[in-house]
Parts: structure tokens; sequence; C-alpha cells
């Protein structure tokens, strides 16, 4: 079983661990939220807003810088693990000495405890760039796809007792900081390579052409993932923001499942057209079909069904997140373009692409929320998934000039998968309509997955065949249709 295990593909690597990560999550959250309730979502949504800093501006930079270095050696890792151990302690401290501050802001003095006893957080998080770089540049995601599946599991597993024994939002706390420690501990331990710290000059000038402009991509990102919520936190109160947040948890499902495995792999298959573009328009296309064709129904289905599943899972103080939970998966499928093209700038080295992009994208969210905020949680929301549908603008552009992407290319590669979801989505729409009277939401939800997941397999074949055809390929044999005899 094991030996099969470590056949698979990069690709399958990442979509067993997210498909994991999300579904244990969501199991987590039907127990936990209607015992917790909005308000202590909220709050670990806005100490999450600091905490996640490091991971989005210190992690992922240093990992894609390690990863982007041709010749690297050990003074790379060390040196960069250096940096990134001081600055994880100074954002760590800063935290620390503005916790009341923050409180004060928000009104909420419980933050204070919060987030002092989760500013070493930061530190930690940094810690893992090393090695997940090490195995990333080998495809090698056996390690990190298992130190996820211990750690989520282990510290779901405490905050799961921790809220059955009435600790409120520390029950989230202690889950979320269990589970940094161990992702810290579990990586070191399987990936065989020393902990050494140490700083040279030419080194860090090299990383830095890298990860610079990745640093200030990712500051985009993250400022385009937490600012929304700290202003709805702040205009509208934690309770608002619980259900902002368990919108946005949905739509990162669907982004962790269908979209983020692929780009984590085209990422580094993009490098082969670094310094040649033939055959880049073909890739490109082949990337998108497969992005969109997981994706489109996830977001159409999902946004059909999401009612029933509410009904079905949550109590009445979630009811008022069906529409925004609604939105913000629709809001997912022109993201589709923005990490695709994404992985192909990234292949040819257009660091500083992604970092304008991202600005971009952090500005014109900034602006949205502020401007959306005050009329409410339902504007607001509708406003943020709408937008990345007119910023996709940037990363065509952005493909074509460096890239010789063809746009043209980029939105027909798309179209038969949107075709098949928007049927799927009229179907079942249609079966909820003719069910609902007749059915109890658990079972209702049951029939009309059932139902979505046929048609669009259906339709799969007729208007996706390249992609049904690679699909079932990957199939066990004994779940392969047998050929027909002569």
């Amino acid at each position: 079983m094991f030996g099969r295990l470590r056949k698979l593909s990069p690709t399958s690597w990442l979509t067993a661990q997210n498909l994991f990560k999300q579904g244990f999550a969501i199991l987590l959250f039907a127990i936990q939220a209607p015992l917790l309730g909005p308000h202590a979502f909220g709050l670990i949504a806005l100490v999450m807003v600091f905490i996640a800093f490091c991971e989005y501006v210190l992690e992922i930079p240093a990992t894609d810088a390690l990863v982007s270095v041709s010749n690297i050696n050990e003074s790379y890792y060390a040196t960069m693990t250096t940096v990134n151990v001081v600055s994880g302690l100074i954002i760590g401290a800063l935290i620390f000495a503005f916790a009341p501050l923050i409180a004060a802001n928000f009104h909420e003095p419980d933050l204070t405890s919060i987030l002092r006893f989760m500013s070493p957080l930061p530190m930690l998080t940094v810690l893992t760039s090393a090695p997940n770089a090490a195995c990333r540049r080998e495809l090698n995601m056996e390690p990190l796809v298992t130190r996820m599946l211990i750690s989520t599991t282990l510290a779901g597993i405490v905050g799961l007792v921790l809220t059955f024994l009435h600790f409120g939002v520390w029950a989230l706390v202690w889950q979320a900081t269990l589970q940094r420690v161990l992702n810290v501990a579990i990586l070191w331990r399987l990936v065989k390579m020393p902990f050494r710290l140490g700083f040279s000059a030419p080194h860090f000038q090299e990383l830095r052409r890298y990860g610079g402009p990745m640093a200030l991509s990712q500051v985009m990102a993250w400022a385009a993932d937490q600012i929304p919520r700290y202003i709805l936190g702040f205009f509208l109160g934690a309770s608002e923001l619980g259900l902002f947040s368990l919108a946005g948890r949905l739509a990162d499902i669907v982004l962790q499942l269908a979209v983020s495995p692929r780009f984590g792999v085209a990422r580094i298959e993009m490098r082969e057209f670094r310094d040649k573009h033939d055959g880049i328009n073909e890739a490109m296309r082949r990337i998108l079909m497969q992005m969109s064709a997981l994706t489109f129904p996830l977001c159409i289905g999902g946004a059909v069904v999401m009612p029933v599943l509410f009904s079905a899972w949550l109590n009445a103080r979630w009811a008022g997140g069906v529409l925004p939970a609604q939105l913000m998966i629709l809001g997912i499928m022109p993201q589709v373009t923005h990490y695709a093209l994404s992985a192909a700038l990234l292949g040819a080295n257009r660091q500083s692409s992604i970092a304008i992009n991202a600005t971009a994208q952090t500005v014109t969210l900034t602006l949205v929320s502020l401007i959306f905020a005050p009329l409410g949680l339902y504007a607001a929301t509708a406003a943020i998934a709408t937008r990345p549908l007119v910023t996709s603008v940037f990363p065509v552009v952005f493909a074509r000039r460096y890239c010789s992407i063809e746009p043209k290319r980029v939105f027909t590669a798309q179209l038969p998968a949107l075709l098949a979801a928007c049927i799927t989505g009229v179907v079942t729409f249609a079966a909820l309509w003719i069910l609902a009277p007749y059915m109890n939401s658990v079972g209702l939800l049951a029939a009309l997955v059932v139902i979505g997941g046929a048609t669009y397999a259906m339709l799969a074949t007729q208007l996706l065949p390249e992609f049904t055809t690679q699909f079932t390929a990957k199939l066990p044999a004994r779940f392969r249709r047998a050929p027909r005899a002569s």
C-alpha cells in the first residue's frame, strides 16, 4: 500500500493533502460552530489577521526564493533560516507589545491575552522554509503531506476536546497554536537535512533578488486576504465577521482542492519555458482546462446547494451566512485565470510582475472593502467576490507581454468547463425545486450532490474529453470501464 502511495504524482499528493485538510477542517467546524457561535470564530479571525502575516510575508517568499535558486547549497538554507528567525522574533515582539491597543481598537478585551499567547507563532512558522523548499525542489511532496496529516489531526482532536470542555474561543486558540508547533517539529524530523544558522551576504543578495518581489506580492496577498476581515470587523463587529469568515472558508476549500495543487506543480513545470516560449500556449491551455474543469462545477454547484447545506449543517445563528457563502464561492471562478497565469510568470522568474499584480489586487480590494463595508455584510461580500473578475486583466496583460501567452486562448480554454458547469447548475437547481417538498435537508443534500455529480460527469465526457481521459487514467484499474468485447 505504502509503495503505491509513493508513486503518486506531486499534484495528487497536494490534492490529497488539501482534500484531507479542508475536509477535516469542515468536520471540526460542523461540530464546533453550533457550540461556539460566530463570535468566537470572529475573534480568532481577527487574531489571524496579525499571526498570518509571517506565513504570507516571510515563509512563502523564503520558500519560493530557495526554490528559484539554480545551484543551491547549505549556505543558502542557513542564511534564509537566520533571516526568517530574526524577522519572526521582531514581529512576535511587536504583536505582544501592541496587543492591548489592537484589542481596544476592536472593543474586544479578550484579544489582548489571545494575541500575547500566540505571539511566538511567527518565529515558529518561518522555521519550515528550508525543509519545505528542499522538498519542493525535488517535487517530493510526501513529507509535506505527512506533517500536515499528523499536525492537523492531533491539533483538531485537542481543539475538539477543549470545545466540549467549554473553553470557548481558547479551544480555537490552542488548536491553531498546536498545529503550527507540530508542523515545525514533524517537518524537520522527516526531511533529512541539518538545521543550521548562519549568514552570508552574497547568498542573501541572490535570495533577495528572488524573494524581494515575492515578499512584496505576499504582503499584498496577506493584505488582500486579511484587510477585508479587519475592515468588516471594525464596521460590523466580530459576529458579522464570523459569518464572512465562514463564507471565506467555504470558498477557500474549493481553491485549495481544485486550484492550489495544480498551481503548485505548474509553477515548477513552467520553468521549462523560462528561456523559450515554444509550446507555452499549449501547456497553459492544459493547465487552464484542468483547473477550470475541477473548479467551475464546485463553484456553481456549491452556490446552488448552499441553502440546503446550511440547513442540514448549522443552526439558526449562522443563517445570515448563506448569501455571503454563495457569493464568495462564485468569486473563486475568475481566480483560475489569476493562478494559472501566475504559475507561468513564476516559471519565467517574473516575480516583479507577480508583485505588481498583487499590489493592484490589494489596492482594489481595500478600496472595495472601505466603500462597501458600511453598507452591510451582503453589499461588501458581493463587491469583494466580483472584484477578481475585473482585475483578471492584470495577469492576462503580463502573461502576454513576458510569456507570449495569447489572451484569447486563456479564455477559450475555460469555456467548455464553464458551459458544462452552468448546465449542471441548472439541472441541480431544477432538482432542488422538485425534490425540496418531499425530502429533509440531509437527504436532499445527498440527492443533489449525486444528481449534480452524475450530470457533470456525463457532460464532461462530451465537452471535456481530454480531461475525462486524464482523470480516468489516474483511477485504479478496477474503477475504469472495461473495453467492450468485439
